[in-house]
């Protein structure tokens, strides 16, 4: 029969390993301030998208397919090919939407619909790592590591939260791989993107 420091052995050795697991996760949490600041060091970005947008006026989801470009500070083009080509640009303040299908050009500036803007924010923003424009429409809650974090954002002003109840976004390293918007009524449009980020 093994008696005591020697019996107690065991339990020191297990509560020294919890103690080190547990400082390696505090060592892996991301702050919302290092975060921003991997996002920001990214010039340039590319990617493959596929959005599926889920509605309760809809019997299937319907799924969209394109590109995604961003340079730094502000130019954002989205180019859907699937189901039908559309292509939106964003550069300084000002949104392009062409539907060559439908034979339509339209341009905003974004400072006059402030709900489109803080939508549009919400991605922008996060891509560049402007952590002062996502807290000016955003409450930003950060959670996870360098390796996998989770950014969610919960609209300030009653206009926009009267439609949009949260947008999550995630991704890995300095890259996005995942954004969802969730609707007050109930519907819901998630993007998966395949980012290239120089």
């Amino acid at each position: 029969m093994i008696s005591g420091p020697r019996r107690r052995l065991p339990e020191a050795f297990l509560a020294a390993a919890c103690l080190a697991f547990s400082n390696a996760a505090v060592a892996n949490d991301i702050g919302t301030n290092a975060l921003m600041a991997l996002l920001a060091s990214v010039r340039s970005a590319r990617a493959h998208f596929v959005e599926t947008r889920y509605s309760a006026l809809l019997k299937v989801p319907l799924v969209s397919r394109g590109t995604l470009v961003y340079q730094r500070p502000d130019r954002m083009v989205r180019h859907t090919v699937a189901p039908h080509e559309e292509r939106i640009v964003l550069e300084a303040g000002r949104l392009s939407i062409e539907s060559p299908a439908l034979g339509r050009k339209t341009e905003a500036t974004l400072s006059r619909n402030p709900d489109v803007t803080a939508l549009v924010e919400s991605i922008r923003a996060t891509r560049a790592g402007d952590l002062s424009q996502l807290s000016r429409h955003f409450e930003v809650s950060v959670s996870g590591a360098r390796a996998q974090w989770r950014i969610v954002l919960v609209p300030r002003a009653p206009d926009l939260a009267q439609y949009v109840d949260s947008v999550t976004i995630a991704g890995h390293g300095a890259r996005i791989a995942y954004m969802e918007v969730r609707e007050t009524s109930g519907d819901r449009t998630v993007t998966e993107i395949d980012e290239e980020i120089k």
